[in-house]
């Protein structure tokens, strides 16, 4: 059975949530950056702000001198989050399984949707329809406008919905012809053209739009960009066997932080990263459970972001592992020399099971009785009564259990 995918998308979706909280910031110059930043840079704007040049990434100072009349606002992503669920309920009776399709960690806070319409419909005609259904029930419910792309893969309808917006309806790309419809697009529309390193050797290389990719052999692409080539070369035929997946339901316990000073210090985020590790093992301790997966955010001061996540075979037990895991993690994460203002960290749980003692003497055989002397001496006398000597130099002391 073919797969009918329908990507539903809400352009520049924390601009039209900031206007439907306040009706009055319609057709005004608007430009969001990050709350409490000592040097904002721009992170998403409005139409009538990039008419009059200003664009993401610039420093405030110098949007305010380009739009005398721009209205910079801080982001609130638990507005929009609160706001992107509530879009999320709205479409579950349309499909099976909604995703939501936005960048690791901003879940339905993109404004972002994938529908898996497959079987729903007996013809493609009737899925088609379907999605006409849930786009105009999203925007009388919210008055939010989406755009709606529809095909046989996740990679396709969401290209397909990027071309059609802001104002677009629906773009229904038929089964076979995903080729001809990426080949005229920009090779910026394929998420493995992306990356920065792969950014370069495209320009590099002078390959500017999909059908110059796709003239290439696969393997061409793989000696010219290694691990990305095969990514690239399937992307650009419009080949995704990606499933959509419900979002993960499973509780998680989350350490997060906005820095009192952005920095891109290693030795400075190592500190606060194991700091994060350290409450977050705490917070594990309080449910009775162990970190079998653990997911590590960085927000940048100009608004970018980065992640990285990690499953472990073996749950982890005890801070040591588990801030060794976020050292791990922060060294996957943070790949820009940008300054970072925000980490979160955050962990899935299992219930821990009993530990098997030795019957030997053996090297670190007491290291997790000196874990749990040092968590009830913290218990006892606050958290902060034990600090390790390399955050000293920073100021961080162990603050109080991350929420769950």
């Amino acid at each position: 059975m073919e797969r009918t995918i329908l990507h539903l998308a809400i352009d520049s979706f924390p601009i039209q949530a900031e206007r439907l909280r306040c009706p009055k910031l319609t057709g005004r110059p608007l430009a969001l950056v990050p709350g409490g930043s000592q040097r904002p840079r721009v992170v998403l704007t409005s139409r009538e702000a990039r008419e009059a040049g200003v664009l993401p990434g610039i420093p405030l100072v110098h949007a305010r001198r380009l739009c005398g009349d721009l209205l910079a606002l801080p982001l609130d992503r638990d507005f929009y989050g609160g706001i992107g669920a509530s879009i999320f309920e709205r479409l579950a009776p349309f499909a099976p399984v909604v995703e939501p399709g936005g960048s690791r960690g901003a879940g339905a806070g993109s404004g972002r949707f994938f529908l898996d319409l497959t079987g729903v419909a007996r013809s493609h005609p009737e899925a088609r329809d379907r999605a006409v259904k849930a786009g105009r029930d999203v925007e009388a419910s919210f008055r939010l406008h989406p755009t709606l792309g529809v095909a046989g893969n996740k990679l396709v309808s969401r290209v397909a919905a990027q071309v059609v917006a802001p104002d677009g309806d629906l773009l229904d790309v038929s089964s076979g012809s995903e080729a001809g419809f990426l080949a005229p697009l920009p090779v910026a529309m394929l998420p493995a053209a992306r990356g920065a390193k792969t950014a370069a050797r495209l320009a590099l290389l002078s390959l500017r739009f999909v059908r110059e990719v796709q003239e290439l052999s696969l393997a061409h692409l793989a000696r010219a960009f290694g691990g990305e080539g095969t990514a690239l070369w399937n992307q650009a035929r419009g080949v995704d066997p990606t499933p959509v997946r419900p979002p993960e339901t499973r509780p998680r316990v989350i350490a997060e932080e906005t820095l009192a000073r952005e920095t891109n210090d290693s030795r400075a985020l190592a500190a606060h990263a194991a700091r994060l590790g350290t409450e977050l093992w705490a917070g594990l301790c309080a449910r009775g459970e162990s970190a079998r997966a653990m997911a590590l955010h960085v927000e940048y001061a100009d608004g970018f972001d980065g992640a990285a996540k990690g499953t472990f075979a073996e749950p982890l037990r005890g801070s040591a592992a588990v801030t060794a895991a976020a050292a791990e993690l922060l060294g996957r994460a943070v790949r820009r020399r940008v300054r970072v203002r925000r980490l979160r960290l955050s962990a899935w749980g299992i219930a821990a099971a009993g530990r098997q003692l030795s019957l030997w003497d053996v090297d670190g055989a007491h290291a997790p009785s000196l874990e749990s002397t040092v968590d009830r001496a913290r218990a006892r006398f606050g958290a902060s009564a034990l600090v390790p000597a390399a955050w000293m130099l920073h100021g961080l002391t162990v603050r109080a259990s991350p929420r769950p």
